[in-house]
């Protein structure tokens, strides 16, 4: 018997597409990454438990076991979901500042998961972690770091804690924003017994309403998912917290010295390079496009409370009063 060291993760192989394709079976119409992504189709619409064998099947007009031949289980299937959700863009971040880089991965991973709620159902592994998506994640918060005077192991446990407060986000916002919302009727009862003699912390929270979700942000966000204002916080303290732990080293320590690139392997890092500047500059632009929005919100915001004010200070002087 074979010892499972000796063997590579069939999931693993597919993935980066070194498995061999089935010898029999509808090749022209199937593929495992056709199938995957049109389960990932049925998760976005109708959500996770809708994903079967047989609803996949039945989105290509063929039989459960033609999928069998290229997606050997559900569990397969869902792994290669987790990992082609990612997409294989190039994850924007920018190099040049840990700080700006860390925050723009996280942005974007908050966004996937805006994408694709049904991510949050699924359990992670260490195999999934091994995947192409997953390891471009990696990748990137990893250059994110590289002006963070840190170790690689150090680096490796920030994009752990980075990832689990992303993920955390939202999580809850998705459970609480699918949930029934607080009527009125419940939300008067708890303004009743959440006092501030009994609970002099929570207390003013629950009587502005913020506790309950009454009240809305006044401007929407380029995050999409969750509270926009508890995010930022989040992220913020989160940053601040990192810059406080290695900000006082002098510079990233030396990593080990590594071969000279084969000239193909030149062009390999070049070409990424390539790819992930035109994917920085995409995302700025789109960022730049929603603060210039932002902006234009802002200043009618700001027109607005101007006319308000200046027909309060006319309506004030007419009737001889003046502006409370």
């Amino acid at each position: 018997m074979a010892d499972d060291d000796d063997e590579v993760s069939r999931v693993v192989a597919l993935a980066w597409g070194v498995a061999a394709a089935p010898q029999r079976g509808p090749k022209r119409e199937l593929s495992h990454e056709r199938i995957v992504e049109a389960a990932i189709e049925i998760a976005d619409t109708e959500g996770l438990q809708a994903v079967t064998m047989q609803r996949v099947a039945q989105a290509f007009g063929f039989t459960t076991m033609a999928l069998y031949r290229y997606v050997a289980t559900k569990s397969e299937l869902y792994t290669l979901m987790l990992d082609a959700a990612v997409g294989d863009e190039v994850v924007p971040v920018d190099a040049e500042d840990w700080r700006t880089g860390l925050e723009q991965l996280c942005r974007w991973l908050l966004g996937i998961y805006e994408a694709h709620p049904w991510l949050l159902e699924m359990r992670l592994s260490l195999e999934s972690l091994l995947l192409p998506g997953q390891v471009r994640v990696a990748d990137a918060g990893l250059r994110a770091m590289e002006t963070l005077p840190a170790t690689p192991e150090e680096r490796l446990g920030l994009l752990q804690l980075l990832s689990t407060f992303v993920r955390g986000h939202a999580r809850i916002i998705h459970d609480v924003e699918h949930g029934p919302p607080v009527s009125a009727a419940t939300a008067g009862l708890l303004r009743e017994v959440v006092t501030p003699a009994r609970f002099p912390g929570l207390a003013p929270v629950v009587q502005s309403g913020v506790y309950h979700g009454a009240d809305e942000p006044d401007t929407p966000d380029d995050v999409g998912l969750g509270d926009p204002e508890g995010f930022r916080l989040g992220l913020t303290i989160l940053l601040d917290g990192i810059e406080s732990a290695f900000g006082g080293r002098d510079a990233p320590p030396s990593s080990e010295s590594v071969r000279a690139l084969s000239p193909q392997e030149q062009l390999e890092r070049a070409q990424s390079e390539l790819e992930r500047t035109v994917a920085l500059r995409k995302a700025t632009q789109r960022r730049a496009n929603e603060l210039v929005k932002a902006e234009s919100r802002a200043r009618t915001a700001r027109d607005r409370a101007k006319e308000a004010a200046k027909a309060a200070a006319k309506a004030a002087a007419a009737s001889g009063t003046k502006e409370p």
